[in-house]
């Protein structure tokens, strides 16, 4: 826990510089191509289209009760996204920054969390397409809507906690990239992202709310459309950040270990 504390405080007196880096991380990341930083929005939303097609034209996929497939699809899809982008760019973070691991005076735990807001950029952008969606649909903006600061805040939580672990371990065992981009697709299929829960028995639908990324995805729709108050899903609730707490002392444990070996293995 002392550990964990003086993590958080080590990240909030570095905050400006965590800022300053994400947003040069983001433009650095498409830099010398013809069409720069709108890739950061095109590949996402090819990706988004691409998979709405298929499961509503292809797979048949009707309506979600009262809620047109397009937008349930959509509610999911955006945090999901965001998630895997930023899980995967997070957890290389420390192998893509070697040359400041190996500063003395650079404060490095806040480079996965770079790479986190650095997804966080594009993220606020699909969060404002959603929004026109709905609108267009004839879901308006309510005040259930601001429960999206909370849901990306839990995102950003979960996706340090994770990355925390994996970009600590991928410094000595490069494999794990390979197992990561397995995990996601595993976790594309695996969460209700394109298919609906309800179509199980409510005893297989507690397993998938076993998955943190199934509380973040409901939660997105809980805001745009459900129109549910977090609070009262309290149980699920407790369990994400108990989950997700247990995640970041794991992460801050296996960091501190494996931290002084980084230099010399990059």
């Amino acid at each position: 826990m002392r550990k964990l504390l003086g993590l958080v405080k080590d990240i909030y007196s570095d905050r400006q510089l965590l800022i300053s880096f994400s947003i040069k991380d983001f433009k650095r990341k498409f830099a010398g191509s013809f069409l720069g930083m709108a890739w950061g929005f095109i590949q996402p939303l090819l990706t988004m289209i691409v998979y709405w097609v298929v499961f509503q034209f292809g797979f048949k996929s009707g309506d979600v009760g009262e809620i047109p497939f397009v937008l349930w699809f959509m509610c999911g899809i955006v945090p999901w996204l965001f998630f895997s982008e930023a899980f995967s760019m997070a957890s290389n973070s420390f192998i893509e920054y070697s040359y400041l691991v190996k500063k003395v005076v650079f404060n490095i735990n806040i480079l996965p969390l770079v790479k986190v807001l650095s997804s966080a950029i594009v993220h606020l952008f699909f969060i404002a397409l959603l929004t026109i969606v709905c609108m267009f649909l004839g879901y308006y903006p309510s005040v259930y809507i601001l429960q999206v600061i909370y849901y990306m805040f839990c995102t950003i939580v979960l996706l340090f906690a994770l990355t925390l672990i994996t970009s600590s371990i991928m410094v000595f065992f490069r494999d794990l990239n390979q197992i990561i981009g397995v995990l996601l697709l595993m976790g594309m299929w695996g969460t209700p992202i394109a298919w609906s829960p309800n179509t199980f028995p409510e005893k297989i639908r507690f397993f998938f709310k076993l998955n943190p990324i199934y509380y973040l995805v409901d939660g997105y729709r809980d805001a745009f459309v459900n129109h549910i108050w977090f609070w009262q899903k309290y149980n699920q609730t407790i369990y994400f950040w108990a989950l997700t707490l247990g995640i970041m002392a794991l992460g801050v444990f296996i960091y501190n270990r494996l931290y002084p070996f980084f230099s010399d293995t990059l």
